[in-house]
């Protein structure tokens, strides 16, 4: 059997981590051996159950973070593809490795457009046959990595048909999570982070007015310091509820009237996004990675004009889309038609994009 090698860089539960996942999966019906490195977090392993489950073939997942342990290992395994993806132990092991005369084929997976994100790839350009792109950047990578052949794949699996949830799917939700069962209840659900940049949606909520805000998700601990702070001080210190990590978003989700997002940076179309829109809950979100190539401003979502990567969504900006949706907010009838456009979207956004399909036609001539 070949044997393919995932190189990434965590195992918990996030966007790039379900490309990942979806990519091993891509493989199942194949006879193809996988194995999966890690760096980060070794005691969250929280998707490997879901990669076992999903292709019987795995035969290995390990925790390897660093150069010199990844190239012994690598020496000894030399398998007949490896897909990379912000593994630096691996990333620095394979120039040693070509050195010594084992020239891996190398598959290498990029979430973002931005020079500094592709940057770090230099070190490798020269060592990768195909980049894959989860939106289309091919003019970026040629100018700032190598002109090795890109594959443009969108993170869009198949879904589990999702019906829009009611009002009173939004009452049930609300009264098990503790929330007021009317008045507008805004928020973020997902990975809480730096990157995330919670206290966005916080300066969002409070200059959109009276409002109920809802974090749901798993919080990084600097951050969560840096909410509190903020929060210490905030006119909405007494309306916002913190639920942490749970075992099932849907309440969270289905209990919003709108999903915001003020992340700093993005890849292609983030797949909380997804997760509200197809309930039918429309979402703010800035214009980073592909968000703004594919949402539709005003079609059950909404967009902030972020001009960079690095910083926080500035709080003009963030005002300008409180007045801009407050009265909006305020019209049901209007809303309710922003709802079955979200719904409308986010269904159709998976529908019928076999992204398997074109990763094993990525892949297929090492295969």
């Amino acid at each position: 059997m070949k044997h393919v090698v995932f190189a990434h860089r965590k195992l918990s539960f996030g966007g790039g981590e379900r490309v990942l996942l979806e990519q091993v999966a891509a493989l199942a019906h194949l006879p193809v051996r996988v194995s999966v490195l890690f760096r980060k977090e070794p005691g969250k392993r929280d998707i490997e159950p879901e990669l076992r489950e999903r292709n019987p073939n795995v035969v290995e997942v390990i925790h390897l973070p660093g150069a010199l342990g990844a190239s012994r290992w690598l020496w000894q395994a030399r398998p007949d593809l490896l897909v990379l993806c912000n593994h630096k132990g691996v990333q620095r092991a394979l120039p040693w490795l070509a050195r010594l005369g084992l020239r891996i084929p190398t598959v290498l997976t990029l979430h973002e457009h931005y020079e500094r994100h592709l940057r770090k790839y230099r070190g490798v350009r020269n060592l990768v046959d195909r980049w894959i792109c989860t939106y289309d950047f091919t003019g970026a990578v040629q100018e700032h990595l190598s002109v090795a052949p890109c594959s443009i794949i969108h993170p869009l699996y198949p879904r589990p048909e999702t019906a829009a949830a009611t009002a009173e799917d939004r009452v049930r939700a609300r009264r098990s999570l503790g929330l007021p069962e009317t008045g507008t209840v805004v928020g973020y659900v997902g990975q809480i982070d730096g990157r995330k940049d919670p206290s966005g949606v916080l300066r969002f909520a409070e200059a959109l007015g009276p409002v109920h805000l809802l974090f749901a998700g798993r919080e990084e601990p600097a951050t969560t310091h840096a909410l509190d702070a903020q929060l210490a001080a905030s006119p909405l210190c007494n309306h916002t509820l913190r639920l942490g990590p749970q075992s099932d978003l849907g309440p969270a989700f289905t209990a919003l009237d709108l999903y915001v997002m003020t992340s700093r940076n993005e890849g292609f179309f983030p797949l909380a996004l997804i997760e509200s829109l197809e309930r039918g809950v429309p979402v703010l979100a800035p214009t980073v990675g592909g968000i703004g190539a594919v949402l539709t401003d005003g079609e059950g979502g909404f967009l902030i004009s972020k001009p960079d990567d690095r910083q926080s969504v500035p709080p003009a900006l963030l005002a300008a889309a409180a007045a801009r949706l407050a009265p909006l907010l305020a019209d049901a009838a209007g809303w309710e038609r922003q709802r079955v456009k979200a719904h409308a979207f986010g269904t159709a956004l998976t529908r019928n994009y076999d992204a398997a399909a074109k990763f094993r036609e990525a892949v297929a001539e090492w295969l």
